[in-house]
């Protein structure tokens, strides 16, 4: 076979290979096809395998069927009760629905597109109606939910479904920080004052009880201390009365030195006093 018979039965091979080339197509495990003709969809596949297609007239588009993420940058977001954050939202995403996909975004940049804007209207919408404690408390959780669930809703339309939605940054304006710190410190100052207040009143209650029950407590041991002297007293009495009615003498005796105890007990002791006075007659005896 000379060189010219080669070429003539070689370019009628390579003619119908290029063809069968190019009506093999094959779908990974990670794919979803459609397969279009002049862009209009004929069919979907997802299942992986080696599928044909007219070559020339109809061409591939494929879609990963996995799980992808989407980063939205930081928003700035007013809260109900006026303050202000930086929010940054983290999304995960499915293409659930590949012809309705390709009908209504085409790709994944018209995909994150559509994502970003409704992503950031709905979390400023769900943000704008609750308050800076609540974002900072486990009811974030709860937030980022409802964010999730309307997202969902929205990305209905485009063939999407939202697989999981985060709040994962929260942070205060660079501007807004040291005012709103100087604010909380101020009020917990306030706090703390209420409550050095409130314990200070509580105090001053415990002393007032305190005292009135000491007043009353003290009071009725006087009263028992006297009624005890009394009776003591009045036994003294009673028994130096017997005493007396049965030895005068011996009695005046005895109270005649109680008196000199009594009056010369100062060794600085002076008296002025006659030596022939009643007071001394007990000294004065000679027998």
């Amino acid at each position: 076979m000379n060189s010219r018979s080669f070429i003539v039965l070689a370019i009628p091979i390579l003619v119908i290979f290029g063809i069968l080339m190019g009506s093999l197509f094959v779908v990974q495990q990670t794919q979803q096809t459609l397969v279009l003709e002049f862009g209009k969809l004929i069919r979907v596949i997802k299942e992986p395998g080696l599928y044909f297609k007219i070559p020339f007239l109809q061409n591939v588009q494929s879609y990963d069927n996995r799980i992808l993420d989407f980063d939205l940058a930081s928003i700035p977001a007013t809260l109900s009760d006026q303050k202000r954050l930086l929010v940054d939202t983290f999304s995960l995403y499915k293409i659930v629905d590949p012809a309705l996909f390709y009908r209504t975004v085409q790709n994944v940049d018209g995909a994150e597109q559509r994502l970003r804007i409704l992503n950031q209207s709905i979390a400023l919408s769900v943000l704008g109606q609750v308050k800076l404690i609540d974002v900072l408390s486990p009811k974030r959780a709860e937030i980022s939910k409802t964010i999730r669930d309307q997202m969902n809703e929205a990305v209905k339309v485009f063939g999407i479904q939202i697989v999981d939605l985060q709040l994962r940054g929260t942070d205060l304006p660079t501007e807004n920080s040291e005012a709103i710190f100087n604010r909380m410190i101020s009020e917990r100052k306030q706090e703390a004052q209420e409550f050095r207040s409130r314990g200070d009143e509580i105090a001053q209650g415990i002393r007032a009880t305190s005292d009135k029950e000491r007043t009353i407590i003290l009071a009725e041991a006087t009263k028992q201390s006297e009624i005890v002297r009394g009776q003591g007293d009045a036994y003294v009495t009673e028994k130096a009365a017997a005493s007396y009615g049965k030895d005068i003498n011996f009695f005046d005796f005895y109270r005649s030195l109680n008196a000199y105890k009594a009056a010369l007990n100062n060794e600085t002791t002076t008296f002025i006093m006659s030596s022939k006075d009643d007071f001394f007659k007990y000294l004065n005896r000679k027998e």
